[in-house]
């Protein structure tokens, strides 16, 4: 499933049950945090977490579930790793 996210960038959630949103607007880690370059940014803020309740954050930084600053290839690497997870019960 896709949801966009405030205007600023959109969630994904794989067959697994994880989630992996991807925000590159106003507010966040990323080039575009003060919002100067409109609806663009080189790089983007990941975050993932499973969708079950209660569910901890997929930890992706050394002391955090949320990482700053990622190009395209480092976004899709992320994702192609959250999707490989085992399923959430």
């Amino acid at each position: 499933m896709f949801s966009i996210t405030q205007g600023k960038g959109f969630e994904i959630t794989f067959a697994n049950g994880y989630t992996v949103s991807v925000q590159f607007g106003r507010g966040n880690l990323c080039d575009n945090r003060y919002g100067n370059h409109g609806d663009r940014s080189v790089n983007a803020e990941v975050a993932a977490w499973p969708s079950i309740f209660g569910g901890d954050w997929v930890k992706l930084g050394e002391e955090t579930h949320e990482i700053g600053h990622q190009t395209p290839d480092q976004v899709l690497a992320i994702m192609a790793m959250i999707a490989t997870l085992p399923k959430e019960n």
